[in-house]
């Protein structure tokens, strides 16, 4: 009597301890999951930021050219304003990347298909962006270069320098968040991995 009492006890002792194991294996999951998501959020919000600001400049630029309020000769006004919708078109690619990223409805593999695209996009937007906008700020400077008020050279060496800065904040801000969600897919995959190593056993 003793021994079939022991076992009945020892039985609900690994229930238990199962019923223990599943719900600290569901909080941390849980944790992994928001700690992605918010990291996810955090690029979509400084993406829909930079949609936002690349569409203003976009629209008031040539409002401003058209009332006077800013004096451009033709060509320098194209390629400004030529960059400045190439940046709005990439900005827009991003978030509809972004967009996509759904963790309720997508596989880990489909979020991280999406991610290493994004990654991908973004450090090709880093070089040749950052290009064609450092191009276009040179070529609408020696340009206007007649119409500039003192020595356009100093100005274009501190526009360098500012952008720079800039870049290596944003590109670490990227870089940083992307990493967060790559490890938390990572760590979600594992749980979605652990079911089957245990049949396998």
């Amino acid at each position: 009597m003793e021994l079939e009492e022991l076992k009945a006890g020892w039985s609900i002792l690994n229930e238990q301890l199962a019923k223990s194991e599943m719900l600290n294996k569901r909080i941390i999951k849980e944790m992994i999951t928001n700690r992605t998501q918010s990291a996810y959020e955090r690029l979509f919000r400084f993406d829909l930021f930079g949609l936002i600001l690349v569409l203003g400049i976009c629209v008031m630029f040539p409002v401003l050219a058209a009332t006077g309020k800013i004096v451009l000769k033709p060509l320098s006004f194209a390629l400004l304003e030529g960059s400045i919708v190439i940046g709005f078109f990439m900005q827009l690619f991003f978030i509809s990347l972004l967009l996509r990223f759904d963790m309720e409805k997508k596989k880990i593999y489909e979020l991280t298909k999406l991610v290493l695209a994004y990654k991908l996009w973004m450090k090709r937007n880093t070089v040749i962006g950052s290009w064609i906008g450092m191009a276009a700020l040179i070529a609408f400077l020696f340009i206007e270069k007649t119409q500039l008020v003192g020595n356009w050279e100093v100005r274009l060496a501190g526009v360098f320098i500012l952008a720079s800065v800039i870049m290596f904040f944003q590109t670490r801000f990227y870089l940083k968040n992307i990493c967060a969600i790559e490890k938390g897919l990572a760590e979600l995959k594992e749980f979605e991995e652990e079911p089957d190593q245990n049949r396998s056993v």
